[in-house]
């Protein structure tokens, strides 16, 4: 390993941001004077970095952060560079080859806007998923059904989606929110008489779709199930970190607690850290 210059630094600070970020990995990635780890990284090991900046974005996003959200989009960016200097190693493709394609196929898929030819009366939305599925071979949608052409290696909320949007595009779904609650009533009638048999493989499947239900659910309120998970994680965390708060202020210990008294705890720190639109 073997240091760069102060000409060869000031080179590159005075390059555009863009180019800067690329020359960076592009000299951490060197084969003899590069950084042992940006060395023996590959797709495989990437791969999990590029999932956890996704999910550190929204959370920032969420938080209406604007410095993280800026720090964080640079986290994400750096995983596009670096796994796109990592194909450019390879020989597979380049930074420039994703940028162009990506452009290529915003501009392909949004006919509305950049032809000026389109005359179909569609929104951008149904425009995008027909030619989608356009630009799919031949060979491939021989071989695929529908719902199989969705990926399986993303999270399972997100595929839940993804497979009940598609199903919706082809006019299978229910006609309002007020009918799939009356399904989600009928999916825990079933997962109750699965609980009452004690049949593990009932239960699973029964509770598997309780989920997928109330996945569909928020789908049609236009909620995000993700982030509404994440709201109801950080609401329960908010209340039992104020429980611990009120027993440490009664200086008694946690598991002296009867569940009467947990319950009435649970209430007040409920009443203490409720919002203005929180529900029960």
């Amino acid at each position: 390993m073997k240091k760069i210059t102060n000409r060869k630094l000031n080179e590159i600070n005075n390059l555009k941001p863009i180019d800067k970020i690329r020359k960076v990995i592009e000299l951490l990635r060197d084969p003899i004077n590069g950084c042992p780890w940006d060395l023996k990284q590959n797709y495989e090991s990437l791969a999990p970095y590029s999932i956890e900046e996704a999910y550190e974005l929204v959370n920032a996003i969420e938080r209406k952060n604007i410095n993280e959200i800026r720090n964080e989009l640079g986290d994400l960016l750096l995983q596009v560079i670096l796994i796109s200097q990592v194909a450019s190693d390879e020989g597979d493709f380049t930074f420039d080859d994703v940028a162009e394609e990506i452009s290529k196929k915003i501009i392909r898929r949004h006919p509305q806007i950049f032809d000026s030819t389109y005359l179909n009366n569609d929104l951008p939305h149904e425009s995008w998923e027909r030619i989608k599925n356009l630009e799919m071979s031949e060979q491939n949608l021989k071989k695929l059904n529908t719902l199989n052409k969705i990926e399986k290696n993303i999270p399972s909320i997100l595929r839940s989606l993804k497979i009940q949007k598609k199903a919706a595009s082809l006019n299978f779904d229910w006609e309002n929110h007020y009918k799939v609650i009356e399904k989600v009533d009928e999916e825990l009638d079933e997962l109750k008489l699965a609980i009452k048999s004690k049949k593990e493989d009932s239960i699973t499947e029964e509770l598997g779709d309780v989920f997928f239900t109330l996945i569909n659910l928020s789908r049609h309120l236009n909620l995000d199930p993700d982030q509404v998970i994440r709201k109801a994680n950080e609401k329960f965390i908010e209340r039992f970190n104020e429980m611990e708060n009120l027993v440490e202020d009664k200086n008694i210990k946690w598991h002296d607690l009867k569940e009467s008294e947990k319950k009435i705890l649970w209430t007040k720190a409920k009443n203490n850290t409720k919002r203005g639109n929180d529900a029960e």
